[in-house]
């Protein structure tokens, strides 16, 4: 996967500087990974949840602290992070 979106993961890491070394952790399995589908995403990350109504896949960064939130190109191999937050401003968010 080819992954967008650091500018997102550097200005939330920023603000919550215990997040970068789970969020580097999962960057790197997404780079690795070659996803055909989202069942793919769900053998890697099994906790991970597709909101159908906006195309977004939600991921459990950092023991279920961080919600990570990007959509997925199967077809190009292309990851793009829209947003990062808490648990807390998740839980907030009309997703």
């Amino acid at each position: 996967m080819k992954v967008f979106g650091g500018a997102v993961i550097a200005g939330f890491a920023k603000k919550h500087p215990a997040s970068r070394k789970p969020l580097e952790r999962f960057v790197t399995v997404v780079r690795n990974a070659v996803w055909p589908h989202f069942p793919a995403v769900k053998a890697t990350f099994p906790a991970t949840d597709y909101a159908p109504a906006t195309g977004t896949l939600i991921f459990n960064i950092g023991g279920n602290k961080y919600r990570l939130i990007a959509r997925v190109d199967f077809e190009e191999q292309l990851f793009v992070i829209q947003a990062i937050l808490t648990h807390r401003e998740y839980d907030r968010e009309d997703l």
